[in-house]
């Protein structure tokens, strides 16, 4: 095999010095040392294990809005699983593929009388995303439809994680940190006023999560058992202009808005301000739902 990874093997393309600029919502001036796209789960273990062979640590992300990337290098190989498509429905059971949006997924769900995820209309990302974090919106978290989730380790295997209802909530994730979402399925439920749903899915998105920027990180701190992330991130003066091109907002406290030209460097930075403030003003440390990536 080649030392150089910028090459076509098995289908699947491998670019080196890949710009990280464009692949999340931040402006990024990094470069993956390594990137690929696998579009099905064979080229995606076949990736992953030429990744091994050539001791390359593997960074995954999806369509880049939970992920923060450096603003400088980034070693090893960065894998995108935002391909990876595909969407089935068998009775009250959704079946998405990683790659699919969130915002698919409902639209699908809708199409097909199946009810219960309206509520989380606007929420950027993928359906891997919205599990890994478990999502949440006006109370309700994803988790609370989740009937099982495949995954693939870094050694290739797949394994279904099933629903554990006393582990899989708010403070907690079934997805280790070594673990790729292959898909993932929902139990909804069934019902026929599919244009109620719409008008529900709509309004959440216009009124609860789309700023004008567009570009925003929803969910950004897990909920404790008896706190929430958005209320004291509130209580403790965070939201708002703080000097940098992205905010909390001062509506939805737990979402991040990002504004032109906002870089990596400066989403972490509000991030450990906000960490630093709220631990300062009550003594409890944030716990991140995004994933920070490191050079």
């Amino acid at each position: 095999m080649h030392d150089n990874l910028s090459f076509k093997r098995e289908n699947i393309r491998f670019e080196e010095n890949k710009s990280l600029s464009g692949l999340t919502f931040f402006s990024s001036r990094g470069k993956a040392k390594y990137y690929t796209e696998p579009e099905t789960v064979r080229e995606l273990r076949e990736a992953i294990l030429i990744a091994k062979e050539k001791s390359l640590k593997i960074t995954v992300i999806g369509s880049g809005t939970h992920t923060i990337l450096p603003d400088l290098a980034l070693n090893g190989l960065l894998l995108s699983t935002r391909k990876l498509k595909g969407l089935t429905i068998k009775g009250s059971l959704i079946t998405a593929m990683a790659g699919e949006s969130l915002d698919s997924v409902i639209n699908t769900a809708i199409e097909h009388n199946l009810m219960g995820l309206e509520e989380f209309g606007g929420i950027p990302g993928t359906i891997a995303a919205a599990i890994k974090i478990n999502a949440t919106s006006q109370g309700k978290s994803i988790g609370e439809y989740h009937f099982y989730t495949d995954t693939m380790t870094f050694d290739g295997r797949i394994h279904r994680k099933p629903d554990y209802l006393d582990f899989f909530n708010s403070n907690k994730t079934i997805i280790d940190e070594d673990e790729i979402i292959l898909s993932t399925t929902l139990r909804l439920k069934e019902g026929k006023r599919t244009a109620e749903a719409r008008i529900r899915k709509e309004r959440f998105i216009e009124l609860t999560f789309v700023p004008p920027c567009k570009n925003f990180i929803g969910n950004v701190f897990k909920d404790g058992d008896d706190y929430k992330a958005g209320d004291l991130i509130k209580k403790a003066g965070m939201t708002g202009d703080k000097g940098l091109r992205c905010e909390f907002s001062s509506f939805q406290s737990n979402c991040l808005f990002a504004y032109p030209d906002c870089t990596e460097n400066d989403v972490r930075t509000l991030i450990h301000m906000a960490t630093e403030r709220v631990y300062q003003m009550f003594s409890i440390r944030l716990r991140l739902s995004v994933s920070i990536a490191s050079e």
